[in-house]
């Protein structure tokens, strides 16, 4: 069996690494800065308990975030940002396993003989597309050529999409299409017209639900490009950490908080601008995972604190440099983002 799971993944563009202790295979490949990472345990040959398993990522995930020197052919100079790390139990005892699966996280299970892959509720539905070649690597073993997914199974599949990233999204789009065929959205006055916020409405005209309606209207198609791609890749994974209302809760929260605080900053230095975008709502997710990280001891869904704070401080440095950028925004958003967290945010802390 171990053969053909190494020869399964090779077939997945996936390296192999050789490692103790015995029963253990390491496959890897680098991507987009970033290592993925499969750790397969034949339980049939060797046991494991959480604690045991909770050991063996630390090492690999510490090995993966240092390959220089210690991978013979990783090249020299070469960033690695992220390490996305899955553990594939091969056979063993079924209520072990469940078990198993119920302590620790990123975790699936492949019954051996009958070559079926079992994932629980509280794991990730897919790995990078690692999912569906499995099951068809399975199905051609055992000669079927379709197989019906279980209602459970369906429904755990609805659950992991990020439903709150998709809905945020598609409400930005929709509201720039709108508007777009309304009029101008890179006219200053239009936007101003249409719910941007500008300071004497709020000051003069008490029109403070502006603070809301501009955080999904974008001065043109490649303002709204780069703000939602953003937010596609930081809301998904924070959703899967924090659930989809708090994702939603901490969204509006720091754009709110970053409108407002940009509001402020104008007010006192007598610097009006029209300001509109999700960007301060972006940062406030990126800001509320960077405390989800931390309060993971520093690593969690492959990404760890000192990468977060990389990240934050090259878009604050992007913003900054470039000329029409309102940075009072990102940093409210940012800040609100974190406190937000902090507040509704204690999962259960991981073990490293």
């Amino acid at each position: 069996m171990a053969m053909e799971i190494k020869s399964f993944m090779e077939q997945q563009g996936y390296r192999y690494l050789e490692v103790q202790p015995e029963g253990a295979d390491v496959f890897y490949k680098y991507y987009r800065e970033g290592f993925h990472v499969v750790l397969a345990v034949d339980f049939t040959r060797r046991g494991m308990t959480a604690e045991q398993h909770s050991i063996m990522e630390n090492r690999l995930m510490d090995f993966f975030y240092h390959p220089q020197g210690r991978l013979g052919d990783f090249p020299e100079g070469f960033p690695v940002y992220h390490v996305e790390l899955l553990t594939l139990l091969l056979g063993g005892d079924e209520e072990t396993v469940r078990r198993m699966c119920a302590e620790t996280k990123n975790v699936w299970a492949y019954r051996m003989p009958e070559g079926r892959l079992v994932i629980y509720e509280n794991q990730p539905g897919d790995f990078f597309g690692l999912r569906n070649a499995i099951e068809e690597f399975s199905a051609g073993k055992s000669g079927n050529t379709h197989r019906e997914k279980p209602l459970k199974e369906s429904v755990r599949s609805i659950k992991n999409l990020p439903v709150a990233t998709i809905a945020i999204t598609a409400a930005n789009v929709l509201v720039y299409v709108i508007l777009e065929i309304m009029g101008d959205t890179e006219d200053g006055f239009f936007i101003a017209s249409h719910g941007g916020m500008y300071p004497e409405f709020l000051t003069y005209n008490h029109q403070w639900w502006r603070l809301f309606t501009a955080m999904f209207i974008h001065f043109g198609l490649e303002h709204l490009l780069n703000n939602m791609v953003i937010f596609c890749c930081v809301g998904s994974r924070l959703e899967r950490a924090v659930g989809h209302v708090r994702l939603l809760l901490f969204y509006l929260l720091s754009g709110i908080g970053g409108g407002l605080l940009s509001y402020l900053m104008m007010e006192r230095s007598g610097d009006y601008a029209v300001s509109a975008g999700a960007s301060g709502a972006v940062f406030g997710t990126i800001g509320a995972l960077l405390w989800a990280v931390i309060w993971h001891r520093g690593r969690f869904e492959g990404l760890t604190t000192r990468g977060l704070l990389v990240m934050l401080a090259l878009s604050l440095y992007y913003g900054f440099a470039t000329i029409g950028v309102d940075n009072w925004c990102h940093i409210g958003g940012m800040v609100t983002g974190f406190v937000a967290a902090a507040i509704f945010y204690h999962g259960k802390a991981q073990k490293y």
